[in-house]
């Protein structure tokens, strides 16, 4: 059963962990060169306490912190920390939380629910289940996000809901799910967003491994969805096929970008959630610490590398995906995806470059590399040179 990190800082902002991400044993701290898991906190030590997993107990054992560690109200050197119990480090709570793998609940489905008229379930999140619906006095389609029961009667969760939804509903770009209302009443918490024709990972499972235009217009769609999220100053930090979604005229766009963490005024985000999939997570990212827009490209690419190629880049458990992702070389994507031509692949390759500084500098550098691919076929399938030699005919 997966497990998460709930950390929740004293202002009551929450950010979530893969816990399988993370190597054991594992050191939560102040200082990233020494810890995995960052906190930031001025009553944290630099590397203040560590997780040991021994079969299916966890252990935490504090690392000589000026303030202590703590589980509950029990100042700890080192003790078994129940799943559920609150583990305290500076000013910081931490939960470990199981994550039961639910199957969509549809019990709604029929019902009329605010003024919306539900049609049937479109997938599960973690608050709550999505439902294909109309709304009633405007005829119009619209997908409805209900947050379940559990999650409504939480505070905390509800806040949390309502942040997202609402950053989400200040966002406007054509390739950006739009987010048109939020309900929130005694019974539900509802929001509404625009109702899209399916995911990338649904065009995947019905028509196979995606031709090459497609990869190009899709990289393109959200390329300028995470340009966008880069002028707002936002990383999405969830790029996954799952959340690249199409309209019924072809149209991409990127869902869930109300989980976006702000960028700040140094160009790096501090990830207030480090949740994305272990399939699609950048090194940088799955680190934890600090993130740029360049996390996003890397997912971007990790998630057209498993539609072009029918399957995920890595395969194994959480631990090992994420052990590829920061430090395995990549496969020959040309011999696995024989329909991409030799610039598109290098692309894609350079999409996944480990080092984000050997990425494209940013989604609008992306997407006028993928305009000009576009427009010139024959491009696509020219040699490729060397910057050296690149180098060495502009000077000629």
């Amino acid at each position: 059963m997966p497990l998460d990190l709930l950390i929740r800082a004293a202002d009551g902002s929450e950010r979530i962990v893969l816990f399988d991400s993370l190597t054991m044993p594992c050191t939560l701290g102040r200082d990233p060169d020494l810890s995995q898991v960052v906190i930031s906190d001025g009553q944290t030590s630099r590397a203040h306490c560590r997780i040991t997993r021994v079969g299916e107990e966890f252990w935490v054992e504090d690392l000589g912190s000026r303030n202590g560690t703590w589980i509950e109200a029990d100042r700890i050197h080192r003790a078994v920390w129940p799943i559920g119990q609150t583990l305290r480090v500076g000013n910081h709570q931490i939960t470990l939380e199981e994550l039961p793998e639910e199957e969509p609940d549809d019990s709604a489905t029929g019902k009329t629910i605010e003024g919306f008229a539900l049609e049937g379930v479109l997938g599960r999140g973690r608050y709550g289940t999505v439902y294909r619906a109309t709304q009633i006095a405007l005829g119009r389609p619209v997908a409805i996000k209900i947050l379940a029961e559990e999650y409504r009667r939480d505070p905390a969760k509800v806040e949390g809901f309502l942040t997202e939804a609402r950053r989400a509903g200040r966002l406007n770009h054509p390739n950006v799910v739009q987010v048109h209302d939020v309900v929130v009443t005694d019974s539900h918490c509802l929001l509404v967003m625009e109702q899209m024709a399916g995911s990338a990972s649904e065009q995947l499972q019905e028509h196979g491994p995606f031709a090459e235009e497609a990869v190009l217009i899709l990289l393109r769609d959200i390329g300028e969805s995470l340009a966008y999220a880069e002028s707002q100053r936002l990383v999405h930090r969830d790029v996954k096929p799952d959340n690249i979604l199409v309209n019924g005229e072809g149209v991409y766009k990127l869902a869930d970008l109300g989980i976006a963490t702000s960028i700040d005024a140094d160009g790096r985000a501090v990830q207030d959630r480090v949740f994305g999939s272990p399939h699609y997570v950048a090194p940088e990212q799955a680190r934890g610490g600090s993130i740029d827009g360049r996390a996003d490209l890397y997912a971007l690419g990790a998630s057209v590398w498993h539609l072009a190629t029918g399957k995920p880049l890595w395969s194994g458990t959480t631990r090992q995906l994420v052990n590829h992702h920061l430090s395995s070389p990549l496969p020959d994507l040309r011999s696995l995806a024989t329909q991409l031509s030799p610039r598109v692949a290098a692309l894609i390759v350079q999409l996944l470059a480990k080092d984000p500084g050997q990425r494209p500098a940013g989604a609008s550098e992306l997407v006028e590399t993928i305009r000009t691919l576009m427009a010139n076929p024959r491009m696509r399938t020219a040699p490729i040179l060397s910057r050296r030699r690149l180098h060495r005919r502009r000077r000629r």
